[in-house]
């Protein structure tokens, strides 16, 4: 199992319990070892292996699975999902079926789809409205739904790599980044700036998935622990998460970073025009996607 996360990461003892509960529930037909911070390769890289039959489990959020079906981006339409409840509500709809039924066919296999933290906004300025992010520079991943999140944060979108974030920070190239708190405190980026503000704009998921090739050839008692563990994580993973996030709020305050409430109403009055940007999704995708976690 391929994982972008270090096996210093607070998260990284989930997956290990993940992969002993598969293999436990697999009556000896699955081993499943864990490489930590890409081991086996890019994520991307890794993912258009799997899409050919490579047997490797690997951790993908869902920009990485729209490259391949472009409507799992609705995953990441901000102030879409509201609740980490609602992703496991939306893996277990009819249209994430329909959506994984279209991964298959492109070789591609979710194991299991589960709440990763909530984004919030890291700046100079304690931010109350949106109109107190106009022509902040927020550091986004260079993606159209990622330049789409910092029009809906109000600020310009100012495309840099993760790995170069910090330094924009602290060259003046950015003036934001949003980010859940857990890499914010992981990657020391709250050093640079001394506010969050709880703008919540994208309760984010991940994924872990594999080829659909290689699940379709394995022994039943192997696609039966895929089948119950990665159904079960969902739930699981929601406390846990809530607990690491609650953990790093302390932390961070305890490093002198000021956190404050949003009114969030301008936001989310913005992310309802984000389809628009989408033509290629299907037509009434975020409609669906509503109408299956309400």
């Amino acid at each position: 199992m391929n994982m972008v996360v270090s096996n210093q990461d607070k998260t990284f003892p989930l997956w290990q319990e993940f992969a002993n509960e598969l293999e436990a529930a697999s009556n000896g037909t699955l081993k499943v070892e864990i490489f930590p911070s890409e081991g086996l390769g890019k994520t991307v890289d890794m993912i258009d292996a799997i899409s050919r039959g490579a047997p490797i489990l690997q951790d993908s959020d869902p920009s990485h699975l729209s490259n391949y079906v472009p409507d799992f981006a609705v995953f990441m339409a901000p102030y879409l999902i509201k609740e980490p409840g609602d992703i496991e509500q939306a893996w277990n709809s009819e249209l994430v079926a329909e959506l994984e039924a279209q991964l298959a066919e492109k070789g591609l296999h979710v194991v299991t789809l589960v709440y990763f933290g909530t984004r919030h906004l890291l700046s100079d300025r304690e931010v109350d409205t949106r109109a107190d992010t106009a022509g902040m520079k927020i550091r986004n991943a260079p993606t159209k739904m990622w330049n789409e999140v910092s029009r809906v944060l109000g600020g310009n979108p100012t495309n840099t790599a993760w790995s170069e974030a910090y330094s924009a920070l602290e060259q003046g190239v950015a003036d934001g980044v949003e980010s859940p708190l857990s890499l914010l405190y992981s990657s020391k980026i709250y050093e640079t700036r001394p506010h969050i503000s709880l703008t919540g704009h994208l309760v984010a998921t991940t994924s872990i998935i594999m080829s659909q090739q290689v699940y379709d050839n394995l022994p039943e008692d192997a696609k039966k622990a895929l089948d119950t563990v990665g159904r079960a994580e969902p739930a699981k993973r929601v406390p846990a998460i809530q607990a690491l996030e609650a953990e790093f709020r302390t932390t961070l305050e305890n490093e002198g970073i000021i956190f404050n409430d949003v009114d969030k109403s301008e936001f989310i009055e913005t992310a309802a025009t984000v389809p628009a940007s989408f033509p290629e999704w299907s037509p009434g995708l975020y409609e669906r996607m509503l109408a299956a976690i309400q």
